[in-house]
């Protein structure tokens, strides 16, 4: 499925990118929120896949989200991670196993502060069009 494709190929980038690395290390990028994992991370987040496809194609359409999650200076780490997160994969050309990636796009980021853990979130939202 190209949803799996698509979500491997944005972690393999991620876990290469220099900007985010020099945030959070290496190995700190999880598809489910860790309670005793110390911030900086990322947390792969919600996606929705629907069908896209024309008259002429088969295309699928994949929002998703990915959380960048921080303690250290606040809102501003969070923002700058969230920063490094969309240079890395806005307009990527990323090589899916099994699909083609038509498109990836940043849509909006919103960023707050977790009252409960007291960490900061800015929460990312990516659109990506494939073709099988």
């Amino acid at each position: 499925m190209s949803a799996n494709a698509l979500q491997n190929c944005v972690v393999e980038r991620l876990n290469a990118d220099p900007d985010v690395l020099a945030i959070t290390g290496e190995g700190r990028i999880f598809d489910r929120l860790i309670i005793r994992a110390e911030p900086p991370y990322l947390v792969l987040g919600e996606t929705v896949t629907t069908d896209f496809s024309t008259g002429e194609a088969d295309a699928s359409e994949h929002r998703f989200e990915i959380e960048a999650w921080t303690r250290q200076n606040g809102r501003k780490q969070a923002v700058e991670l969230a920063d490094a997160v969309r240079a890395a994969l806005h307009d990527a050309d990323l090589t899916l196993a099994g699909a083609v990636l038509v498109n990836l796009r940043h849509e909006r980021t919103v960023s707050r502060r977790a009252p409960k853990s007291g960490l900061h979130v800015a929460r990312l939202r990516f659109r990506a069009v494939t073709e099988p």
